[in-house]
């Protein structure tokens, strides 16, 4: 029997797991690489050649393609939904409507086992269930068997919603084989993804300099101060809680992700980032809106402090999903509008010219000692950044403005 190859180079694979799932002998397990990142590994004794992990990769292979038919700024009418999510609530909107109909949703959640941190793929049937799926996860979460279990879901008939990143929709849709009409696809605008050990040593890291027992929850995007990029974390102290809001761009983990020095090898060629989409739907935040469309910022449905949305309707299911949302405002806008601050609709991400030299300085001497690097070598961009972020939103996107020339 000839040896099955998953992948040559570290470039040609994503993680999405579609592999894993197809495989009808359970001879492929997700494994971490050296410094983190997971890649399909097959165990040969129980690999019976029958190809079937190749024909489903759809990173190697032909994925939908699509470009936007209608683009849209958006806002979830319900405030409690609004502000538990990043930016204007769009995915939770769709999601609601499905599970209203009795459908099955998707997506991403951090859930947390002995303190540690596991971001993973999960579905929901019921509303009260819908936070665990909100807010952004800059960190790449596990599908595990979460294709084989919507294609279940499909098989019988129940409206199916799954969102995650433009790999993990490619990945879907290469193990289903085709579309189904009960199925609706969300992608969101992906700059690149770190990995779920890093990520945890950070929190870990973050415990232990706050003499905490463990970590308990963590949000990448708070909105106690408003719409922006601020954590929050919240750890277990003896015999109290202890919550921590932090400017991402203070901290050694975001501040890495935001320059995208810690992204898996494949993010910077990524096949995904571009106009073309493989979702039935892309979200993500509309950045510059205040400038594109300031004329929507004077009604009460567009509130800046608490979020917006931008909305890529990609295919026919997009568009008339899109116009079956009592609960999301509406406002059209354009691509070129969302793209000039949403840079992977035009392009993946720069590779890092210090995506190295960090991985490597993590994979040596631990994240402890990693964290002391970055707040030796990035000490005046923390200071910079921490004054920034004291000054009101508005003012800071005033002089944004002037600092461009615009």
């Amino acid at each position: 029997m000839e040896k099955v190859i998953l992948f040559n180079t570290k470039e040609e694979c994503c993680g999405c797991g579609a592999c894993m799932n197809v495989c009808p002998k359970n001879a492929i397990a997700m494994k971490e690489d050296e410094y983190g990142f997971i890649y399909p590994q097959i165990d040969e004794s129980l690999c019976i050649g029958c190809q079937q992990c190749k024909k489903v990769c759809s990173y190697q292979n032909e994925y939908p393609e699509n470009e936007p038919l209608e683009v849209f700024a958006a806002v979830n009418k319900d405030e409690t939904q609004l502000m538990k999510s990043a930016s204007g609530g769009a995915f939770t909107a769709i999601a609601t409507k499905f599970l209203n109909e009795k459908g099955v949703v998707f997506g991403a959640t951090l859930t947390f086992e002995d303190g540690n941190a596991n971001p993973h793929h999960t579905y929901i049937e019921s509303l009260n269930n819908l936070s665990s799926l909100q807010g952004s996860k800059y960190v790449q979460s596990s599908i595990e068997f979460c294709y084989k279990n919507a294609k279940r879901f499909l098989h019988e008939g129940r409206k199916v919603l799954f969102s995650g990143t433009p790999c993990q929709i490619a990945g879907l849709y290469g193990y289903l084989g085709k579309d189904y009409e009960n199925l609706l696809t969300i992608d969101v605008i992906c700059h690149g993804v770190p990995n779920a050990k890093l990520f945890n040593d950070y929190l870990q890291n973050e415990k232990m300099s706050k003499s905490a027992d463990k970590v308990i929850d963590y949000s990448f995007r708070d909105k106690t101060k408003g719409w922006g990029m601020n954590t929050r974390l919240d750890l277990m102290k003896s015999d109290h809680t202890k919550t921590v809001y932090s400017p991402a761009r203070l901290k050694s983990y975001n501040t890495f992700f935001l320059d995208g020095d810690i992204y898996r090898q494949n993010c910077y060629s990524c096949k995904y980032a571009g106009k073309k989409r493989v979702s039935d739907l892309t979200i993500g935040d509309y950045w510059g809106i205040e400038k594109e469309h300031p004329e929507l910022l004077t009604s009460k449905a567009f509130d800046e402090k608490k979020g917006i949305s931008c909305v890529l309707a990609n295919t026919n299911k997009g568009q008339v999903i899109c116009k079956d949302l009592s609960n999301l405002s509406l406002a059209t806008s354009s691509f070129d509008k969302v793209s000039k601050k949403n840079g992977q609709l035009n392009r993946p991400t720069k590779h890092s010219e210090k995506r190295e030299t960090i991985l490597d300085i993590y994979r040596e001497n631990g994240f402890l000692y990693l964290n002391k690097w970055f707040l030796k070598k990035y000490k005046k961009q923390v200071i910079l950044h921490g004054i920034f972020n004291k000054i009101p939103r508005n003012l800071r996107n005033k002089m944004k403005l002037i600092l461009k020339g615009e």
